[in-house]
């Protein structure tokens, strides 16, 4: 079974500043962060950080990346709040936290590393030269949340949901789904969209969408996998999923 995770936090080190609601903002023991692959020189550029909580005295934090286009070096810097006069549940938890570029990159070929997290791991990011002016290479469905169920056949399916813009004329409805996994555990996932009229655009009701695929991919059991889906807004959906 795949059990899906939304989750967005940042963790701890012993740096630390203190703020006047009595919580201390520390450094983040990210563990990977995670590449999404696809990306050109005319894209809003997103990484994703992945580590664990260690108790419920830790809440999401800010996070930024500076860029060295010279080098071209990336360095993220990922925080966390942290409550030391909170009674804490001691547990593990799981995080993710995007963290978006503040600027276009240049093609090339990009290192990755993360502040007082000298063992995280990561790829290098690819940037390649955008092939038009659009913002995407493609027009993305608006989806909200996406899962991969396991059916009672053993099999696996893709599902997607959310809501289509409203036309003047004509209607927007999905046209083909694009998966590519990534050799960090990376699943982008493109769902295309297209402008349709007439006859097609019947049948729609509050224009809201449940969009279920074969997914054929092989994950390998054990492994934790990012799902991160481009969406209309800019915004990516991002998602843990652990494949058992």
């Amino acid at each position: 079974m795949i059990k899906a995770l939304l989750i967005c936090v940042a963790f701890s080190s012993l740096n630390s500043t203190a703020f006047a609601d009595d919580s201390v903002l520390v450094d983040a023991p990210v563990e990977k962060v995670f590449v999404p692959q696809g990306f050109d020189d005319n894209d809003k550029v997103e990484l994703i950080v992945h580590g664990f909580f260690t108790s419920s005295c830790y809440k999401m934090g800010p996070a930024q990346a500076s860029v060295n286009e010279i080098s071209r070096t990336i360095e993220i810097q990922a925080q966390a709040f942290y409550y030391p006069q909170a009674l804490c549940t001691q547990l593990i938890t799981p995080f993710i936290k995007s963290v978006e570029l503040d600027r276009h990159l240049i093609a090339g070929i990009y290192t990755i590393s993360v502040k007082n997290s000298p063992n995280a791991s990561a790829i290098t990011l690819k940037i390649v030269p955008a092939t038009r002016d659009d913002a995407d290479d493609y027009f993305y469905a608006q989806v909200n949340s996406v899962s991969i169920d396991t059916l009672a056949n053993g099999t696996r399916e893709l599902v997607l949901k959310g809501q289509h813009p409203y036309l003047l004329i004509g209607c927007v409805k999905l046209d083909k789904i694009l998966t590519v996994v990534g050799d960090d555990n990376t699943i982008v996932i493109q769902p295309i969209a297209k402008i349709v009229y007439d006859d097609e655009c019947r049948g729609a009701v509050n224009n809201r969408f449940e969009y279920r695929q074969a997914f054929e991919e092989k994950l390998e059991s054990g492994n934790t996998y990012l799902i991160h889906v481009r969406v209309l807004n800019g915004n990516a959906i991002n998602a843990l999923i652990n494949a058992e």
